[in-house]
């Protein structure tokens, strides 16, 4: 009997000590001359020049604003075990070191710039009507981005790590996205429904099923699916209105945590324009979303 107390309270210890050396870790270096905000999920923190400060249980993002235009979102991909050092300069330069720096730094600093800097080919190739060059321009940029953040496919596997479920589904819509928006409501419907079936079998229909939104590239997505409903030759899945505007008849087609996107979208430009009709949309995102 005292063998096996002394037995489970041995491991015991050796159990806390593992979770707790080997659990993820995040830190934020400031080497600007100012202070800044970080938020992670609902909480803030507060890191002022020449300081650093230590975060765990990372969500999807982490936010980081503060003054002379610094305003940032940075993408975090961790696994509970994995530790990443981010440090913020002068001129709002971001450093990444410790692991999976290489594609933290793509993620964060290049992938934008590089998928919405390929929507030109993607526009000449809808423009002509050419569905094998608009699929052969996008799946070979594809290509390229995951092997720059060493991937074999960017769909998802019963077998992958969830940071890896994460990087894919960031990468595929973000992807999807650009490729999309070039073909959305053009005048060739023939055109239009062909290319939209096409990324959708290949891409989406395995998603919608669970499909939520983590991302604003989800919930654009899914937004462009629903207004071309009529030219997918399957069925969306509705969902109920949690709150009633206008746009019903696209609304629902997204999932909550989608519909909470749109609510944020309006908010966003209307607050960016002093607009008064910001408090309602900041109260149904309170009241209906549980944002604060």
């Amino acid at each position: 009997m005292k063998q096996s107390f002394l037995n489970r309270w041995i491991f015991y210890i050796f159990f806390f000590c593992f979770s707790t050396l080997s659990a993820q870790k995040l830190i934020i270096i400031n080497s600007t001359t100012e202070p800044f905000t970080v938020q992670n999920d609902k909480k803030e923190v507060v890191i002022n020049e020449g300081n650093k400060k230590e975060f765990s249980g990372i969500t999807n993002r982490l936010s980081v604003t503060g003054s002379q235009n610094l305003n940032r979102s940075i993408l975090v991909f961790l696994e509970p075990t994995e530790k990443l050092t981010i440090t913020l300069k002068q001129g709002n330069t971001i450093s990444y070191s410790g692991d999976q720096a290489d594609i933290h730094e793509y993620l964060n600093e290049k992938l934008n710039v590089e998928t919405f800097g390929k929507m030109k080919d993607y526009l000449t190739a809808s423009n002509k009507k050419n569905i094998e060059e608009l699929k052969n321009a996008s799946e070979i940029f594809l290509s390229g981005v995951l092997k720059k953040v060493k991937l074999s496919s960017v769909l998802v596997s019963p077998d992958d790590k969830n940071s890896t479920k994460k990087l894919k589904n960031h990468i595929k819509y973000n992807w999807l996205y650009t490729v999309l928006t070039t073909v959305n409501s053009r005048k060739d419907k023939a055109f239009t429904e062909q290319a939209i079936n096409y990324y959708y079998n290949k891409y989406i229909e395995s998603d919608i099923a669970q499909y939520s939104c983590n991302s604003v590239y989800q919930y654009n997505v899914i937004e462009i699916l629903a207004k071309n409903k009529e030219s997918l030759q399957v069925e969306l899945p509705t969902y109920p209105i949690v709150e009633h505007t206008d746009s019903d008849l696209i609304n629902q087609y997204l999932p909550k945590s989608c519909q909470r996107f749109y609510f944020q979208k309006e908010y966003n430009y209307l607050e960016h324009n002093n607009d008064p009709g910001q408090d309602y949309y900041k109260k149904v995102l309170t009241e209906k979303f549980n944002d604060s």
